[in-house]
């Protein structure tokens, strides 16, 4: 089985990709400012007796991106999973954004993926083989964000119908397709919205109250 795990140098885009070599994938990663932390990545799963491809690509450049897919879908022939995880996080207020960041953001988070997603998928259907795709989304893509600009809020909330559009382009392909919405999760990303001084994160992470009830 193999996979390609787009951002797969850190963060969520790494641990997954380490989990899909314990599951027993062999995984090509897209990274962009991560290669060093890409390599480690590759020889983990390595390590482990997978394969490992890198390519980096800027997926705020739509040639990029569609470079890095049709790459690995040539030096490996097929891929079974599609993990779309690359994205770029941005605080800036709807006070501050200028048209460069907001090029950036709505390019790397949801023109890629759906380019990506594109390749994958005419790849899956001339083989006949099915795939499977995850897109990673953003909670702040249903609720609007507290801390995160309209441009990164807006380009996650695309991701989410993306989802629907591409289930239902593959179902007669045997390709499925889900997403997922993560809250605030722990990675460099989040600590360097803390450092920014974007508010107390962790106060708004909401928690079941928990009791003990003897016996």
């Amino acid at each position: 089985m193999r996979a390609f795990v787009t951002g797969g140098g850190s963060g969520i885009g790494r641990a997954i990709a380490i989990e899909l070599g314990r599951a027993g994938f062999d995984v090509s990663i897209q990274v962009n400012n991560s290669v060093e932390a890409g390599r480690g990545v590759i020889n983990e799963l390595e390590a482990m007796g997978r394969k490992g491809l890198i390519t980096v690509a800027d997926f705020a450049d739509k040639t990029a991106a569609r470079k890095s897919v049709v790459t690995v879908l040539e030096s490996w022939g097929h891929l079974d999973a599609l993990v779309l995880n690359a994205a770029i996080s941005s605080a800036t207020s709807i006070f501050n954004l200028d048209d460069a960041e907001l090029d950036a953001v709505v390019d790397t988070n949801l023109k890629a993926p759906i380019i990506v997603a594109s390749e994958f998928m005419r790849s899956c259907r001339a083989t006949g083989s099915g795939g499977a795709i995850v897109i990673i989304g953003s909670a702040a893509g249903q609720t609007g964000g507290a801390l995160v600009g309209p441009h990164y809020a807006v380009s996650k909330a695309g991701t989410h119908a993306l989802v629907k559009s591409l289930a239902n382009a593959g179902a007669s392909f045997g390709i499925r397709v889900n997403g997922v919405a993560p809250g605030f999760v722990d990675t460099a990303g989040l600590d360097r919205m803390k450092k920014a001084g974007n508010g107390d994160i962790d106060s708004r992470v909401p928690l079941a109250p928990i009791s003990h009830h003897g016996n």
